[in-house]
């Protein structure tokens, strides 16, 4: 969570933050008593897992082909579509939205099961995959975009 958020949800100023550094302890009292759903809500936050109204023309193509309309679509699976695009705006776009941590994670995440497995799955061919996921030229090329926003 960000200091900008903490403030937001705390309704705090920023300052009364910096001003915690060293006794913390007040500041973790008033976190355990803030409700997670109520505090998700207040930041305008979201988990990985969580499902979400998603609008494709945000983005430079649809990646969810089932509509073209406004749809419900679980974070992760956002994310990890238009990372495939490698497309930069689209991946910046998820940056803002979603925070680059969260979209890191899920880049992770994703080569990490790729890898696991063994092989890339397209119609009717199997690409076999060997090395480290984090050596892949396509990994480092999201991992640098992500890491320049």
């Amino acid at each position: 969570m960000t200091q900008q958020q903490m403030s937001k949800l705390l309704d705090i100023p920023e300052r009364t933050l910096r001003d915690w550094k060293y006794g913390r302890n007040r500041l973790y009292t008033l976190l355990q008593n803030i409700a997670y759903e109520d505090a998700k809500d207040k930041i305008q936050a979201v988990d990985i897992n969580d499902t979400i109204e998603f609008e494709p023309s945000d983005y430079s193509v649809n990646m969810f082909w089932q509509t073209n309309e406004k749809s419900k679509q679980k974070v992760y699976a956002i994310i990890s579509n238009y990372l495939s695009t490698v497309n930069t705006d689209d991946i910046k776009k998820l940056c803002t939205q979603f925070g680059k941590n969260m979209v890191k994670a899920v880049l992770n995440d994703k080569y990490k099961k790729m890898y696991a497995q063994g092989y890339i799955s397209t119609s009717g061919m199997d690409i076999p995959l060997s090395g480290k996921y984090n050596e892949n030229p396509t990994f480092k090329q999201l991992s640098g975009i992500i890491n320049d926003f």
